[in-house]
């Protein structure tokens, strides 16, 4: 088990608003078929870190691609019936580490999969927006396990640096960088340098995996 893994005992908290809603769902869905869903957003962080962490949506996908939301209207559990309510998703609405499915926690409740990304995974997700809800996760997180420290985070960004790269010219400006920029000064109290720090060496050790020689890389990146 990787030094990621062990600070998360992955418990799931069933009484905490998410897990009361989302046990709900599961009671509600069809027993004849099976069904596989993934949870994001902050509700993962709320049942497994801090049930204090709350949001006014709990965010799902299909793992088979299915579109949720008809399941979820179906059954009154959609914004419009007030409180707090399922948000429907795919998986490319979850943008993290190519690693978020190995450390996942997967909870069967009768015909119904869940799947728990890692605290880990779910604020990588949250560096994509950066919102003031979104910086108090990363630090009720680390109050709470003492984790992600500076390098584990730091490495973990450069496993994931794909996520850094320009967005689809449909899409908005990729904050990627800008944030991690922000998420270190206001987390960790220090500055960092995003294209040294993290791109340029996961650039390089991509760069030996296929065999080829990674020297001046650095230089290339900045100038």
């Amino acid at each position: 088990m990787s030094s990621t893994q062990n600070w998360w005992r992955a418990e799931i908290d069933w009484s905490a608003p998410a897990g009361q809603l989302l046990k709900q769902f599961v009671a509600s869905l069809p027993a004849d078929r099976p069904f596989h869903f993934t949870v994001f957003g902050s509700a993962p962080l709320q049942l497994t870190v801090d049930r204090t962490l709350l949001s006014g949506d709990v965010d799902i996908f299909s793992d088979d691609d299915e579109d949720v939301e008809p399941l979820i209207r179906a059954h009154g559990l959609d914004s419009g019936h007030g409180g707090l309510y399922l948000e429907g998703g795919f998986e490319l609405s979850f943008r993290t580490s190519p690693r978020w499915r190995t450390r996942a926690s997967v909870v069967q409740l009768n015909n119904v999969t869940l799947t728990f990304p890692h605290p880990i995974d779910i604020l990588i997700g949250k560096l994509d927006r950066l919102a003031p809800k979104d910086l108090e996760a990363f630090q009720r997180v680390i109050e709470c396990t003492g984790h992600p420290t500076e390098s584990e985070l730091k490495a973990e960004l450069q496993n994931a640096v794909d996520l850094f790269r320009p967005g689809f010219n449909d899409e908005g400006p990729n904050r990627y960088q800008q944030n991690t920029e922000e998420l270190w000064n206001r987390v960790f109290g220090k500055l960092i340098n995003v294209t040294m720090e993290i791109i340029a060496p996961a650039i390089e050790r991509r760069k030996k995996g296929y065999g080829e020689s990674s020297r001046n890389y650095k230089k290339n990146l900045v100038d």
